[in-house]
């Protein structure tokens, strides 16, 4: 039987001109609602004609998940690059700390905003953010057990993903009332992760023997991307 050949590689011409298309359609969100968007509009954008998109995206939809996939990267990068050299107060402060700089992400970056937090029920988008959340709520929790020895938690749900999508859910609010995250909604997200957290992680956890970064804390190393 013979060898199956590798697929060729995408030429570089071919992936500049995906990547002009994702821009034009990170551009165009960052201006305009979800609903406003379509292939035409973007094609204008790019400047390049519409066939062009087209032949690498059939779909509106298809462009949105490829943006989409890049806005997942983006935020595994958030908490793959926290610090490792500062000294949490308590569980809850390192909690609050992420839950931050997520937040700084979704102001600075208004068209990841409206893909993840938008009022639109896009089912592949809402199925890959639903997937992508499980993997960001394993690599938080990892990244917590590099400070903390964490209690036994359970197994029938993954708390620490469910607690993100619980922030995500005031975020969202706070972007389709008012069309920023405001200030008391993004404090109540905080709140909300903090709370429902210390419902299976008590006040006060032992700290780990090793400090974050060395060979027996490595298991909170690798941040998964999807």
């Amino acid at each position: 039987m013979s060898a199956v050949k590798p697929l060729p590689k995408r030429r570089a011409s071919s992936q500049e001109r995906i990547d002009r298309i994702l821009d034009a359609t990170t551009t165009l969100l960052s201006q305009r609602s979800l609903a406003d968007l379509s292939i035409y509009a973007i094609a204008a954008q790019a400047d390049i004609p519409p066939s062009s998109v087209y032949h690498f995206f059939p779909q509106l939809t298809d462009v949105l998940a490829a943006l989409a996939q890049r806005v997942f990267a983006e935020l595994d990068a958030v908490l793959g690059a926290a610090p490792l050299d500062f000294e949490p107060a308590s569980w809850m402060d390192l909690i609050e700390r992420m839950e931050d700089r997520f937040q700084q992400y979704y102001q600075t970056h208004p068209a990841a905003r409206e893909l993840l937090l938008g009022a639109h029920e896009l089912v592949g988008v809402r199925q890959a953010d639903r997937h992508h959340d499980s993997l960001l709520g394993d690599s938080l929790r990892r990244y917590l057990a590099r400070y903390y020895q964490l209690p036994a938690l359970p197994a029938d749900v993954d708390v620490f993903t469910l607690a993100m999508q619980a922030a995500d859910k005031l975020l969202a609010t706070a972007h389709q009332q008012y069309g920023e995250l405001t200030v008391p909604l993004c404090r109540e997200a905080k709140r909300m992760m903090v709370a429902y957290l210390g419902l299976y992680l008590p006040p006060v956890l032992p700290r780990v023997s090793s400090p974050p970064g060395s060979v027996e804390a490595a298991d909170g190393a690798d941040f998964p991307h999807s």
